[in-house]
Order: structure tokens, then sequence, then C-alpha cells
């Protein structure tokens, strides 16, 4: 076998393709990242989007006379759909809304706030103002002013050069999203700017989109899976659609179908199965048609000397006296019973014919079934024929009479004293289904698949003693098939045992 066409090989090589589209995909995404906003995808989105917003919420409020602070934090919140807090190193805080902060998010905004820088003191001695000083604290109010916004654009980290803390808390009860930062505020001029917390707080994990927008990573994902599905989806019906179609074989090939061929020209593992699956039904069909060939002229060339020796037994019989006369009965009966095995292996080689040599005609069912029950009916046994007169199916009529009698003899051999038995004909749509019902011990559940085995016997109800050879059931099994239906075997609850035959429906009249 060439290496590339091996299964094992493909499916490996399908794999390293998927992982280099998959590659590529990425290569193409980092490619165009200036397009994208590719830290939002990434990562870090709750981050990245406090900062922004509180360096213009701290812009806002730093314009904005501190009475107007909950207004300014109400219009950032219904444009970011969450709600903004103002929290102070000394506890207080400033907000639209009144919010209970729990003890743990306090906590963290203490150890995240830096300390206020301590007040400017001057060296000097009191002593009056004078036109100087006032000109000098205009002056300094002015370029503390002109300083503000470079200060909230500009100082993300301390003195120090360390980032500010950013904290992220989850709190129960009721369940909430805290996200804060620190910002420059600037209470009242001419102070220098003090440290708060602005905490953003929603309900949902993500806070409505603001903390972080989870559709980027999913439609990353969904055509991930997209093209893997698209990559693997031939590769996955190349393997699956053949042996889908090698399984249904091999259904009928157990079904003793041995006709049956796989078509898959394939040189892989999968065109070696079906090749040798092939190779199987060929051989095996062989094997039984040669057994059932072996089986018919040995039960042909035994009937003559058979029935010579029956002949010949009858005629000992009736000159023979007292005990001679029993034992010649006894071989008698012994001898019928070969005479019988032999009649039903030339019917069971008779009703493995080629389905070629098989002529289906409309068959009328209801005279079929009285026939058979007419000929192996019994006294004792109570056999109901309910069967609506019209029905007709397509089938030999002479396998189909010779499966129904089986059948019946069946049915009155092993439950004709245990209740009545039950023939009945019911059309479902194509199809008509005929079923013969007993109430007798029925069979045991482990045996229903092998009933319809040639020589086979469940025991103890069903075995020699009783008259059987294991071949009526298997002779039916061979005329329904030869007439291109089924059939069925059930135990009845509590006690009984049913046999369903199925063939299809014709609504022609039988021919004369």
């Amino acid at each position: 076998m060439r290496p590339f066409s091996s299964l094992f090989t493909r499916i490996v090589l399908w794999f390293f393709m998927n992982m280099a589209l998959v590659a590529a995909l990425l290569l193409v995404f980092f490619a165009f990242q200036s397009q994208v906003d590719l830290h939002a995808f990434l990562g870090h989105q709750t981050s990245d989007r406090l900062r922004v917003a509180g360096r213009l919420i701290s812009h806002d409020l730093n314009q904005t006379p501190a009475s107007q602070w909950p207004d300014v934090l109400a219009r950032h919140g219904e444009l970011y759909q969450v709600d903004f807090v103002l929290v102070f190193a000394d506890g207080s805080q400033v907000s639209a809304k009144k919010l209970t902060i729990p003890d743990v998010v306090m906590q963290k905004v203490a150890a995240s706030i830096p300390p206020p820088p301590p007040p400017a003191r001057d060296l000097l001695p009191d002593r009056p103002r004078d036109a100087h000083d006032e000109e000098r604290e205009n002056r300094h109010n002015d370029d503390d002013a002109d300083r503000r916004d470079s200060e909230v654009r500009h100082k993300d980290h301390d003195k120090d050069g360390r980032p500010y803390q950013r904290l992220m808390i989850h709190t129960k009860n009721p369940s909430r999203y805290w996200a804060g930062i620190p910002v420059p505020v600037f209470p009242a001029p001419p102070h220098s700017h003090e440290k708060a917390m602005l905490l953003a707080v929603s309900d949902s994990m993500t806070g409505n989109g603001f903390f972080f927008d989870p559709l980027p990573g999913l439609i990353v994902a969904v055509a991930v899976i997209l093209f893997s599905v698209l990559l693997w989806l031939p590769l996955v019906r190349n393997i699956t659609g053949p042996l889908t179609r090698m399984t249904r074989a091999a259904e009928e090939i157990a079904k003793g179908r041995f006709d049956v061929r796989i078509a898959e020209p394939r040189a892989d593992e999968i065109g070696r199965l079906a090749s040798a699956i092939n190779h199987m039904t060929f051989r095996l069909g062989g094997y039984v048609k040669g057994q059932k060939r072996f089986l018919g002229d040995v039960a042909h060339e035994l009937g003559s000397p058979i029935a010579r020796i029956q002949l010949g037994l009858s005629v000992l019989e009736q000159r023979l006296e007292g005990d001679n006369r029993e034992r010649a009965r006894d071989v008698l009966e012994d001898v019928a019973h070969m005479a019988n095995l032999v009649n039903e292996l030339l019917s069971f080689s008779r009703a493995e014919m080629s389905p070629a040599r098989i002529s289906l005609a409309p068959t009328a069912v209801l005279p079929l079934v009285e026939g058979a029950v007419l000929r192996e009916g019994a006294p004792w046994a109570e056999i109901v024929v309910q069967i609506e007169p019209g029905m007709t199916v397509m089938a030999a009529p002479e396998l189909l009479t010779r499966a129904m009698a089986n059948l019946v003899r069946n049915a009155v051999r092993y439950a004709g004293k245990a209740g009545p038995i039950c023939i009945s004909a019911e059309k479902n749509n194509d199809a008509l289904v005929m079923e013969i019902r007993d109430s007798g011990p029925g069979v045991a559940e482990d045996l229903l698949g092998r009933i319809f085995e040639p020589f086979f016997r469940p025991e103890p109800s069903r075995d020699r003693d009783t008259g059987g050879v294991g071949l009526g059931l298997a002779i039916v099994k061979t005329c329904i098939e030869a007439c291109k239906g089924t059939v069925a075997a059930r135990n009845i609850k509590p006690t009984g045992f049913a046999v369903a035959i199925t063939l299809t429906a014709c609504d022609q009249p039988p021919e004369a």
C-alpha cells in the first residue's frame, strides 16, 4: 500500500493542514492589527476602558463645581451603561445613586488610593498680605488651571514611576461587579490635586460591555470552528459514508444475502476492508450454496431407498407376530422420522432457489391461508382466521403456501391445546403484515434470534420428542425472503408466541 493512500496518513496530514489554516488566520489577524482594536480582542479591556473613562470623567469633574459632580457621574453612567462612584481617601463618596459599598470594596479602595500630599506651609512668619501676594496667588491659580488637563491625561503613574493599582471585585447579596481606578481630582483651588478611586458598578459580569465585550472573542472562536468544520467535514464524510454502506451490507449478509457487493474503489484501509468483505461474501455464498446443494442431493438420493425400506417393513410387519411385530413398528417409526427429515431437507433446498428463477405474482391471501389451515389443522386445535377477502400480496404462491403451512403446523404441534391460534392480516402503507399467534409457552428470549437457523431446536419445549427436526422455521424464512419479504418472531406476554410475515401489498387481482 502506498504511504499516502493510508487512512492514518491522510488524517494526520489533514490535521496539520487544519493547524496551518488556523495559523494563517492568526497571521492575517496580526497583520491587520492596525485596522482593528487588537488590544480589546486579546484582553485588558476593563483596564483600558476604565483608564479612558477615568480621564474623561476626571476632566469633566475638574471643570465642574463639586456640587454638580453627581450629575457628571450620572451622565457618564448613562453613556457607559454602568454606575460610577467616586470614593476619596477619607471614605467619603460621590455618586448619582445612593449605593452601599461593601466593606471588602472599601478596604481595597483604601489600599489602592495613594495618600494625599501634605498641605504646603510657609516658612516665613505670618505677615500682612500685600498686592504682590495677591498677584503671585492669581499667577499660581492660572498656572495650576493649565496643568490640570495635562495631569489628568498623563498622571497614570505615581512619583516613583509605578502604575496606580486597579481593582476588580465581585460581591454577593446583591451580586455586583466593582471595577476601580485611581483618578486625579481638584476639590477646590488653589489646593493641590489628590487621588480618588473611580468605581464602575454593574450587576452584569460584562458591565453591559463596559468591562469587556465577549463579542469579538466569540467571532474569532466561531470563525476558527467554522473553518475547522469546513476543513474536516469532507474527510469525516469520506470516512463515515463508506463505513455506513459497509454496515448496511454486513447487515444484509447477516440475513443470508450473499449476493451483496460493496463498490468502494479506494486504495486505503476502507477500500481494503470493502474488498475483504466482498471476498468473504463470495466465499460464504459458495460454501452455503454447496452445502444446500449437498443437502438436496443427499435428500433426493435417500428418498427412494427410504421409501423401499418403509414398504418392506410394512410387508414384514404384517407377517410378524407378538414381540417381533412391536419391534418392526418401532423400526417403522424411526424410518418414518427419517423420511420426514429427508422431505424437509428437500423442501429447504427447494426454498433456496435462486431469486432470479422465482416469479412473483399477485396472490390472494385468504384462500391460501384457508388451504394451509385445512391441510395442517387438527381436531383439537382451534384456529381463527381474521383476514379480509380481497387482500393481495406479491409472492410466489407455492413458496408462500409452504411457509404458511409450516407455521400452522408448528402452532398446532406446540400450542394447539394451549388455546386458540389466530391468523390475521393488516395492511400497513405499501406492505401487508400477516401474523400467526398462539398461546403456547413461547421461546426463551435469548434464543429468538436463532430460531430461523437450519437444524436449530430450542430446548426443552421444541425438540425431537415433539416431532421437530429444526427446519420448519428455516424453510419459512427462505420462502418469505425468496418472495422479497421479511419474517420475525416475538413472545407474547404473559404467554404466547407470534410470527409476523411482511410482504409487498398489491392492489391488482390475482391471476385466474
